[in-house]
């Protein structure tokens, strides 16, 4: 690794590992000599920090075991945040000014030997008690993203995913929390990345101004720091607003909150404030994350403006000394207690484990964990934490093994090559599991046919496992059959297919809808082939086919929003004028979606009008419209997995008619309303799905759902039949003679 000195001429120095690495830790690393001054300035070390992340790695356990105990315990994370920056650039200034340069590479072998050894051991476990205890349905979504972790991508990985419609209903991942060390290794690599070039910078500016390096650089460093800050911040809030699941994991995003830290570091190196003002404003400071923790909602959009709570909050604490006479009245005082320095010297470990066994609980369980069983994983978290700080940590950080630079850097490698080996065997291994005989789709009993003749077939207890098999099935939310058919949430323009027969075709047919729309596309391809018909499609994802305008954008981003709306608005005129177009089908999910009129569409209920307009000028202008219904849920369990989980019980993911018909129906309002026009075709496969007491996650073999609420590829096409003789209730569908 280069070293970037501040003129040609200064000779290379040589790592320091002694008091500088016992002062740069992690945002959850543990300091040595607790009893050292709790009131030291921010270049030396401070106990009360230790105190400061035993709080903040609490709230966070507390407020995934617990949420509704402590809806803002999130806040922890952005504690850390800040007390990152403030460590390290306190650490990268004391380099800079006691040695004139920055050691990169023996900065980022420190940083392996704090953080890797026990990271890698908590992904092997991690990807271990997957394999035995996660159904198969979720290792493929499981395994890449511990391989994200073993990288330090993961939040990259999230990303993707928050910004992934297909993704929605997937289940939190066992190593999602690595989001928060992904975006820290990221601003451990940038941020003496900054301080070099500050020196580089600072060599010249100091030299023609008579300035030494170290003044300039000083001026130079704060200088970068605040223009972080504002960009990061700029950036967070713009991101907030448009993509707010994408921006809650956006290291750009988040790196104001790294940057708040440093300002602190470098505007007290002098000293903190002191005296009965100091103690007030740390009090003031642990109040305020506090309250954040307690009062913060979960569902907050983050990090907007709210943000500045656990920001603000930390800084005030980070700046605060108190009173030397009195430290009874210090807030550092109290952090510096021992137990809150021993749950800060474990604070790393606590982080790491409690998720991961969070996750796995309820599959070891088999019920979602009791008061009680929480509690017990809180103690095991921190007993687990307790015996990775004595034989991990310590013995990794301090030994002599990892101590030359080389070793280091060769064994993060190694660790993120075997991780990414033990992932891709993983997920191997679950693709290639489950794969029986399966039903003849010409057998009558085949998918909905078993309900169609119930008295010739059993529609669960059937002699054949599911087929495809559940593993097979859950992978079809990222494996569209058709795929390019569908716009996703944030994409621009219109995304149109051209399915079924396109030479001479009998009629022109456009399907239109969000992604349930794109569910139906099995059958309705089959039909479009059989029956003559160029099937075009007009499908974005989460986009309802209203021109009603969502109360507050609601379940969408400020962007997604604005592309639904005015995609919407412009595709109800364009395919009424078409004249080449005869039939429109429509499809959606149902959803709770509160609606408003919009700019040019004044309605009296606008969660029916908004459908309803659209169909108007669709019938008005001569074509043929049909609105396939709801499809009922079998509640909001994930359907594969369940199945999966319970091999040996095929009811064991039904639910009882009731309950599955118990979903909203904003299509099927809109169709019972005045404001219907006449003659719309209304396909209704419910009793495809359920017989008169009971909807299945099982039919005929095939496995009826592929997440939570869409229809199966296989089961689709079973549905085909059904689908095609209800449409033909208007003659325009039928089949030709």
């Amino acid at each position: 690794m280069p070293r970037f000195p501040p003129c040609d001429k200064i000779s290379q120095v040589t790592a320091r590992t002694s008091t500088a690495d016992k002062q740069t830790p992690h945002s959850f690393p543990r300091f040595a000599r607790p009893e050292a001054n709790t009131h030291a300035s921010s270049m030396g070390f401070r106990s009360d920090i230790q105190g400061l992340r035993a709080i903040a790695v609490l709230m966070v356990i507390i407020h995934h075991l617990r949420p509704g105990a402590l809806p803002g315990g999130f806040i922890g994370v952005d504690m850390f945040f800040v007390i990152s920056g403030y460590l390290i650039t306190a650490h990268l200034f004391r380099e800079m000014r006691a040695t004139g340069t920055i050691a990169l590479a023996s900065f980022w072998a420190r940083r392996i030997r704090r953080l890797l050894p026990l990271a890698f051991t908590v992904l092997l476990a991690t990807a271990g008690l997957v394999y035995l205890f996660i159904p198969a349905t979720e290792h493929g979504t499981m395994f890449k993203h511990i391989a994200a972790a073993g990288l330090y991508v993961e939040n990259w990985a999230l990303v993707l995913d928050a910004t992934d419609y297909a993704a929605a209903g997937q289940m939190a991942t066992a190593v999602q929390h690595f989001w928060s060390l992904s975006v820290e290794e990221q601003f451990y690599i940038f941020w003496p990345l900054l301080a070099a070039l500050v020196l580089w910078v600072s060599a010249r500016v100091g030299g023609k101004h008579g300035a030494s390096t170290v003044t300039a650089g000083s001026r130079v460093f704060f200088a970068a720091i605040v223009s972080v800050a504002v960009l990061s911040f700029a950036y967070g809030l713009w991101l907030t607003a448009v993509n707010p699941p994408g921006a809650y994991f956006n290291t750009a995003a988040r790196g104001w909150e790294f940057a708040a830290g440093g300002i602190v570091a470098l505007l007290a190196r002098r000293g903190a404030v002191r005296g009965i003002p100091g103690a007030l404003l740390g009090w003031a400071g642990l109040l305020t994350l506090l309250a954040g923790a307690m009062l913060i909602p979960t569902e907050t959009r983050f990090p907007g403006t709210m943000a500045l709570v656990p920001v603000l909050g930390t800084v005030a604490v980070l700046a605060a000394a108190g009173p030397h006479n009195r430290p009874w009245l210090s807030h550092a005082h109290w952090l510096s207690i021992r137990p809150a320095r021993v749950i800060g010297d474990i604070s790393y470990g606590a982080y790491l484990w409690h998720w991961p066994l969070i996750i796995v609980a309820p599959f070891v369980l088999r019920t979602e964990p009791k008061w009680y069983q929480e509690l017990g994983m809180l103690i095991l978290t921190l007993v687990l934490a307790w015996l990775s700080y004595k034989l991990i940590e310590n013995p990794f950080r301090f030994g002599k093994f990892l101590k030359p630079v080389r070793n280091s850097m060769i064994f993060a490698l190694a660790g993120m090559l075997l991780i990414t080996g033990v992932t891709v065997a993983g997920s191997a291994a679950a693709a290639h599991s489950s794969n029986l005989p399966r039903m003849s789709a010409q057998d009558p009993c085949y998918g909905s046919g078993s309900l169609i003749h119930p008295e010739n077939c059993q529609p669960v207890a059937s002699n054949f496992a599911p087929y495809p098999s559940a593993v097979m099935v859950s992978q079809e939310v990222r494996a569209p059959l058709f795929p390019g058919c569908e716009a996703d949430t944030l994409q621009v323009g219109d995304v149109s297919c051209t399915l079924g027969t396109t030479q001479n075709p009998t009629m022109r047919v456009a399907l239109v809808g969000d992604s349930h729309a794109s569910a139906w596309l099995p059958a309705l391809e089959i039909l479009a082939r059989e029956r003559g018909w160029e099937l075009v499609t007009h499908i974005r994802s989460g986009c309802s086919p209203s021109v009603a305008a969502l109360k507050g954008a609601e379940a969408l981003s400020g962007t997604a929003y604005r592309l639904c709306t005015e995609s919407m608005r412009a595709l109800g005129p364009a395919l009424a004028a078409d004249t080449d177009l005869d039939a429109i089908i429509v499809a959606a999910q149902g959803n709770k979606r509160s609606w408003v009129s919009s700019p040019g569409y004044e309605f009296k209920n606008p969660a029916t009008e908004g459908f309803t307009a659209l169909w108007q000028s669709w019938s008005d202008a001569g074509k043929a419209v049909a609105v396939i219904r709801e499809v009922p849920r079998l509640g909001n369990k994930n359907v594969p997995t369940c199945v999966a989980t319970s091999p040996e019980d095929p009811l064991a993911c039904a639910v009882s008619r009731k309950q599955g018909l118990d979903v909203p129906q904003n299509l099927g309002k809109a169709l019972k309303s005045d404001t219907a026009p006449a003659g719309i075709v209304q396909p209704n496969l419910t009793d495809s799905i359920c017989d008169e007491n009971t909807c299945y996650a099982v039919i005929g073999s095939l496995i009826t759902y592929y997440d939570q609420s869409h229809l199966s590829h296989d089961f689709a096409r079973s549905l085909a039949p059904e689908l095609g003789r209800q449409l033909a209730q208007n003659p325009v569908f039928a089949a030709p003679n």
